[in-house]
């Protein structure tokens, strides 16, 4: 049980890294294909971190994810999502949030975690 809460977790940070650093990219081609280093200038972050973000091998913190939300002009959850049709903003948001979460968390507090979350599906709130 442990071991899959691991490789879900891994898989879900991995496609977060990607999904976020090509809707980064396309937006940030969107605005006038703005280069890499006037969104690092626009939004106080590198160009270097900026280049890692848009290839998928950085995710950033909740700080530079609204920087750089705010020189895109767009919501921090829009570069979540870009247009999927599958993710809406509020699933992104939530996936963002306990992948935050869990960060932090041995393998045997994920496990109860998973546990607790699983059991609020059965709880009905009349």
């Amino acid at each position: 049980m442990v071991f899959s809460n691991i490789i879900i977790y891994l898989k879900v940070m991995s496609e977060l890294k990607h999904d976020f650093g090509a809707n980064v990219r396309a937006r940030r081609l969107q605005l006038g294909n703005m280069s890499q280093d006037i969104l690092a200038e626009k939004s106080n972050i590198s160009a270097q971190t900026i280049s890692s973000i848009e290839n998928g091998k950085h995710y950033p913190s909740y700080n530079v994810l609204v920087r750089i939300a705010k020189a895109l002009k767009t919501h921090p959850a829009k570069l979540m999502v870009g247009d999927s049709d599958i993710w809406t903003i509020e699933d992104k948001e939530l996936q963002y949030v306990l992948v935050e979460a869990f960060k932090n968390l041995t393998p045997k507090q994920r496990e109860v975690a998973l546990k607790l979350v699983g059991s609020l599906a059965e709880i009905e709130l009349g």
